[in-house]
């Protein structure tokens, strides 16, 4: 093949130079000046166009990945032909390279990143299995990266096959793809699902993980079946040695020889891969303590605890002055109507007018709030009472009672009288009658609406505290998160710097103290750097065995006996 002439466009399309070639197909950068967009521009060589049917393994790309809109995939936009009759596709054009030129270029990526990069290319085929699109031909050369190591697309559908959702068919005349990658159901000639791409996508994850291909690299078909057969089950031997153990399995199941053994959907490739990074994300982590109380926490603590004891005691001193309140209420009331009753019965007591006496007590006693009332002769004799076994008795002595405050000559207790079980507020009031004491008088009110009173005071009080407390926790709890972020920040920066890297910056600008200890970390990196330059280049990841291989169309190498 001469030198290849640069065509000014191609379509529509501008063309501003050449992404890369092969032996059938040429890359070239294009620019889309009718939405001002650049795309690459993946066209065949001259004379190619009939070899192994190059021209429709295009077209069949264009239709397979055409209909597939998934964010690692790569984008098909439009499909043609040349002012020379040789069909092409325009596609996204990404910045980055693939999968294969960056390792041999710079080692293997961490595992983490490994990790993450199969699944998203697992999430590629599950999104492209559910179209009922098979690519047959998985591989690092056919992942392109972005944005450095972040982002996987899968890409080169030249080679796929759309299956009808009611069955299965194959081709047994000739097969597709790159025999080292191929599951050995595919190797055979015999029909292929999309657990031939989950194979495939095995043969990657081994790759990254070991720095080497599970079986040795050769094109002989029957050689390699013959291989795998002997060697079923490739050893998986990770570079990590912190490597989890979920990930050999997922490898192993991926590499399973029948389909039948392997993960049955993407989607479970990519659940267990979440699980194996976290796992492997957690016994990676190397915190300079093995055990820490988070400073949010102390602080949250430290800060509920004051808030609680003030608060506390702020409630406390004013349930003590509502309790007294209320108290000095219900005694009021007590003494008010103690003297009342005591006003009316004073003339029938100066009478001896015992019956009116007694039906002033019933008429009174009516008040549910009153549950005892007794009236005494100057002698002390009770003549009438609300308790019939008092009468002809003299009043009683209080006995073990609580005294009240006292005021106007009236007696105030806190007990139990007429053998009632609840506690009542006692009034022992003088009987006098134009300043002559003539009698005395015992009253009762029910203690209970003073309680009720007290439980809700207690109620309300304990309800704000809790509410204020939770609130401040609350809001605590909120904005402890910014600055414990920074720290975190922080942290992970000096974390990098102890690796080795004196290049790292912490670009974040504060006008506070964070701030200033953002700008010291820096001057401290930049004086590093200015100490150990040879320090300040990114090491290389492990070294890896080569990826590139071709993709190949070729004759399946028949049923399993015909090997030894």
């Amino acid at each position: 093949m001469g030198e290849l002439q640069l065509p000014r466009k191609i379509g529509r399309y501008r063309i501003d130079g050449i992404l890369g070639q092969g032996a059938m197909a040429v890359v070239y950068a294009g620019f889309d000046p009718g939405i001002d967009r650049p795309v690459a521009i993946k066209c065949m060589h001259l004379g190619t166009d009939g070899e192994a049917g190059s021209a429709s393994r295009l077209l069949l790309e264009a239709r397979a990945s055409g209909q597939l809109v998934h964010p690692n995939i790569v984008t098909i936009f439009d499909t043609g032909v040349t002012d020379d009759g040789r069909p092409y596709i325009a596609m996204e054009r990404l910045s980055g390279e693939t999968l294969a030129s960056r390792v041999a270029r710079e080692g293997l990526p961490p595992l983490a990143v490994a990790i993450e990069l199969a699944s998203q290319v697992a999430a590629a085929l599950d999104h492209a299995h559910g179209q009922g699109v098979i690519h047959h031909d998985v591989k690092p050369e056919n992942i392109m990266l972005a944005e450095d190591w972040h982002y996987a697309k899968l890409s080169d559908f030249g080679i796929a096959e759309r299956r009808a959702r009611r069955g299965i068919t194959a081709d047994e005349q000739h097969i597709g793809g790159t025999p080292a990658y191929m599951a050995p159901e595919r190797l055979r000639g015999e029909p292929a699902d999309a657990r031939s791409d989950l194979f495939s996508l095995g043969v990657v994850l081994h790759w990254l993980v070991t720095g080497k291909l599970p079986w040795p690299e050769t094109t002989d078909l029957k050689g390699l079946l013959r291989e795998r057969q002997r060697h079923p089950h490739p050893a998986v031997e990770p570079l990590d040695p912190t490597a989890p153990a979920l990930l050999r399995e997922i490898v192993r199941t991926l590499l399973a020889p029948t389909p039948e053994a392997r993960y049955q959907s993407s989607a479970e490739v990519i659940n267990d891969l979440r699980l194996a990074r976290r796992e492997y994300e957690r016994a990676h982590q190397t915190p300079l303590v093995t055990r820490i109380i988070s400073l949010r926490l102390r602080w949250i603590g430290a800060l509920g605890a004051i808030l609680c004891v003030v608060l506390m005691l702020g409630m406390a001193a004013i349930y003590a002055k509502q309790n007294s309140a209320v108290t000095g209420l219900a005694t009021d009331y007590g003494r008010s109507l103690g003297r009342m009753v005591a006003g009316e019965s004073a003339e029938n007591l100066l009478l001896g007018d015992d019956a009116a006496t007694r039906a002033l007590v019933q008429d009174i006693a009516r008040n549910q709030q009153i549950h005892y009332l007794a009236v005494a002769n100057r002698e002390g004799e009770v003549v009438a009472s609300t308790q019939t076994s008092d009468v002809g008795q003299r009043l009683a002595d209080p006995g073990a009672v609580r005294l009240l405050p006292s005021a106007d000559g009236v007696t105030s207790y806190r007990g139990r009288l007429g053998g009632r079980a609840d506690d009542m507020l006692i009034f022992d009031v003088p009987i006098r009658y134009q300043d002559k004491t003539v009698g005395e008088l015992r009253l009762g009110v029910s203690n209970a609406p003073l309680v009720a009173a007290q439980r809700t005071t207690f109620g309300v009080i304990a309800t704000v505290l809790v509410v204020t407390l939770m609130a401040v926790v609350g809001a605590s709890y909120w904005l402890f998160r910014q600055p414990l972020v920074l720290m975190g920040m922080l942290g992970d920066a000096l974390m990098r710097v102890a690796r080795g890297d004196y290049r790292h910056r912490i670009r974040l600008v504060r006008r506070d103290e964070l701030g200033r200890l953002f700008a010291a970390f820096n001057l401290m990196t930049s004086a590093l750097e200015a100490r150990h330059p040879t320090d300040a280049s990114p090491a290389k990841g492990p070294a890896a065995d080569p990826a590139e291989q071709p993709t190949l169309v070729m004759s399946p190498s028949g049923s399993e006996n015909e090997a030894p």
